[in-house]
């Protein structure tokens, strides 16, 4: 027996306007930071209609935010179920796959989403920083050259790649993409960053406190202050190495290194003092260059640096 137009119509839209309503709600909750009451709407939302794969991927995105990434993944193995050409339900399993460091599982995803999706550049970049994880350095280098095939100036293809190469022992590549990531983006941390842990690797003192000063306007953090002071340290610079050591000591009380530094630092002052003063080339000008004569320690720069 089939029901009248205006009866189904009574049985029909008001599910429609619901289930429209608990979505929205749900949305506007997510978007503000109550995610208990997001993740009520979008349960409310699957009772009435529970294939509805946009309700799965939102409970999915509440429950990652919520520090819940088992639910999660289930969330968005449910949107998948219903719709497996999700790309932002195989971003979002991949992404809780990672927060739960099933990394072989991640990559899987991210095969899922490259064969749908060949030229979505996140899925690559984020395919090869799960290889790395799993020290497959070769493979992730492979995911950032297709990232750079399609996006050449990708800052932070270049410098995951430098990182792949520095773990590869490839010192001279990795630099080689750092300068490319830093070329396209020269505020870009990471790759400043991983610029200072070359340098360190290669021990040139005058490169890492070069660096770790640029890095240092981008981001002020204590430990680039130690890393900074230990650069100056290994100059034989006591005065600015005890201000970064200071500096790391003050920003980070319980960062018991920047402590040992100060006492370093004045140990070394006790010795001998090579502070330049404002010419803190360390080591990058040539002879005759402005500076140079009035050097402090003229006689001792290609030691110290190199």
């Amino acid at each position: 027996m089939s029901l009248p137009p205006e009866a189904a119509g009574e049985r029909f839209l008001p599910s429609v306007d619901r289930l429209e309503a608990a979505v929205h709600a749900g949305r506007k909750a997510l978007e503000g930071g109550r995610y208990d009451d997001a993740l009520r709407q979008f349960n409310d939302a699957l009772r009435l209609k529970p294939e509805y794969d946009v309700a799965w991927l939102l409970r999915g995105h509440t429950l990652r935010r919520m520090g819940d990434f088992d639910g999660a993944l289930q969330s968005f193995g449910q949107a998948l179920r219903h719709n497996q050409e999700s790309e932002d339900g195989w971003m979002g399993l991949a992404a809780s796959l990672h927060e739960l460091r099933r990394f072989k599982e991640e990559v899987e995803a991210y095969d899922q989403l490259t064969r749908l999706r060949p030229r979505l550049v996140e899925a690559w970049l984020n395919k090869g920083a799960a290889l790395h994880d799993l020290k497959d350095y070769a493979g992730a280098i492979a995911c950032y050259d297709r990232v750079l095939a399609l996006r050449p100036e990708h800052a932070a293809a270049w410098n995951n790649k430098g990182a792949a190469l520095l773990r590869l022992g490839d010192e001279a590549r990795a630099a080689e993409c750092f300068a490319e990531s830093l070329r396209f983006n020269p505020d870009f941390f990471d790759a400043l960053v991983n610029r200072i842990f070359l340098s360190q690797k290669q021990g040139h003192h005058g490169d890492v406190a070069f660096w770790a000063d640029r890095a240092l306007r981008v981001r002020d953090v204590a430990w680039l202050w130690y890393v900074k002071g230990l650069a100056h340290l290994g100059l034989l610079e006591s005065t600015m190495s005890l201000k970064a050591f200071e500096r790391a000591a003050e920003m980070d009380p319980t960062l018991k290194e920047a402590r040992a530094g100060v006492r370093r630092a004045k140990a070394l002052r006790e010795k001998v003092d090579f502070y330049r003063g404002v010419y803190e080339c360390f080591g990058t000008h040539v002879a005759g260059d402005p500076g140079c004569a009035e050097c402090e320690i003229v006689g001792k720069c290609r030691e110290v640096t190199r």
